[in-house]
């Protein structure tokens, strides 16, 4: 990879950092039953999403925190992969747990985590091995599983703002009317 294409630690971290902001920003002010309100046709509320975010971020902090130790370490998710994400999503009570409890951990471990990386020189090269599904082994550097889950919470975050982004008719007509 030359150098001109090479990630950027900063700005990946940056990326990280903002996820519970926007997070919240969107759901804030919004009654208790519009969280109850589908993210895309057929799948989860609002509310379940967010959980999903914030709790496969909790997996992943202790995954980068291992990282942290000198060697790659290998970290096992191979019992969070063994279930479909509904059966997770059942068992760990995303329909009914409170929303403010979840971007309350989004925030504290997207904090937690910067500062640590943020504070540990060439935090982006140390690696992590994990073990997959299958129990394969894949060497990866922090910095990709610090990209993957930045990733991750923003896909879902736009999931959401389009789920409360009003009709593509609404939003022409109150073009229309501004005019």
């Amino acid at each position: 990879m030359s150098k001109a294409s090479a990630p950027d630690p900063t700005g990946i971290l940056t990326k990280f950092k903002a996820a519970p902001s926007e997070l919240e920003a969107l759901l804030a002010d919004l009654p208790a039953g519009r969280l109850q309100a589908e993210a895309y046709p057929g799948g989860w509320t609002l509310a379940q999403v967010a959980h999903h975010i914030a709790d496969g971020d909790d997996l992943w902090k202790a995954c980068i925190l291992a990282g942290l130790g000198g060697t790659a370490p290998v970290v096992g998710l191979e019992w969070y992969w063994s279930l479909p994400q509904d059966q997770w999503a059942q068992a760990w009570h995303y329909a009914s747990r409170p929303i403010a409890d979840s971007l309350a951990l989004l925030r504290a471990n997207r904090s937690i985590v910067t500062t640590v990386l943020a504070g540990t020189a060439r935090w982006w090269e140390r690696q992590v091995t994990i073990r997959s599904s299958r129990g394969e082994l894949e060497t990866t550097t922090l910095l990709e599983v610090v990209a993957g889950q930045a990733d991750h919470a923003m896909q879902h975050v736009e999931e959401i703002r389009q789920a409360l982004a009003p009709p593509a008719g609404d939003r022409a007509a109150g073009r229309a009317s501004a005019r």
